[in-house]
């Protein structure tokens, strides 16, 4: 009897642990993906890359502890700023405030070892890329201020439509708080042999059905960037 009164005990209390493991952790499944917070981490000029790299997946781990999920890192390639950009999903405000209302900012941060930093919190408006590649494009545009934010809308999706044809699936999103009004195409290629097939395809829909379209654009960027996480 007294040996079984161990094993219980022990049986008892991993039952215990398992379930609450379970109840505090969602499945990909039950996750919405609707929202996502991204950072931009520029890097300085003599810097070593490596050093804010090991920075930014210490915060992603951090940020997944917290209640964030999903979180990935892409590095530059090409395109405007020599930089790394983050990402983590989370489901709707009331999962960012559970997140940020337990978890308060630290004193005092660690030494800066980047150069400039952006965050954006963004809304998923359409997510068709579910696979993590190797390689992903970020599209950013902007519109003219004289249009209303529908118009915006309308044409972004415009724009978008070819982009997800293009690359068999992208993901848009949409401003919602952050440094820009800006909407956001994230494309994802396997390879630059992936990425000119698909660079044609998109280059024949834009000849073929957007080159006299009116789509007010104010200002768009491109940035072709590499996987980490």
């Amino acid at each position: 009897m007294k040996k079984v009164l161990p094993i219980l005990i022990l049986i008892f209390s991993a039952s215990t642990f398992s379930a609450h493991h379970e109840e505090g952790e969602k499945s990909d499944s039950e996750h919405t993906y609707s929202f996502a917070y991204t950072s931009t981490y520029t890097i300085p000029a003599g810097s070593q890359p490596q050093r804010i790299e090991r920075s930014v997946l210490d915060n992603l781990a951090t940020l997944e502890q917290n209640g964030y999920y999903n979180c990935g890192l892409l590095r530059h390639q090409y395109g405007a700023e020599r930089a790394y950009y983050s990402y983590c999903y989370f489901d709707s405000w009331e999962h960012f405030s559970e997140i940020n209302d337990v978890n308060a900012p630290v004193a005092r941060e660690p030494n800066q070892l980047y150069g400039d930093h952006s965050d954006n919190l963004i809304a998923v408006v359409e997510r068709n890329l579910t696979k993590r590649t190797p390689y992903v494009l970020r599209a950013t545009y902007t519109f003219g201020p004289f249009l209303t934010a529908n118009e915006m809308r309308d044409k972004a999706k415009l724009l978008f439509d070819a982009y997800n044809e293009a690359f068999g699936g992208c993901n848009l999103a949409e401003h919602a708080w952050g440094s820009e009004l800006a909407w956001y195409f994230y494309c994802g290629y396997e390879s630059y042999a992936d990425f000119a097939n698909k660079t044609n395809s998109l280059g024949e829909l834009f000849e073929s059905g957007l080159a006299d379209a009116k789509t007010d654009i104010r200002n768009h960027s491109d940035d072709l960037m590499v996987r980490i996480k």
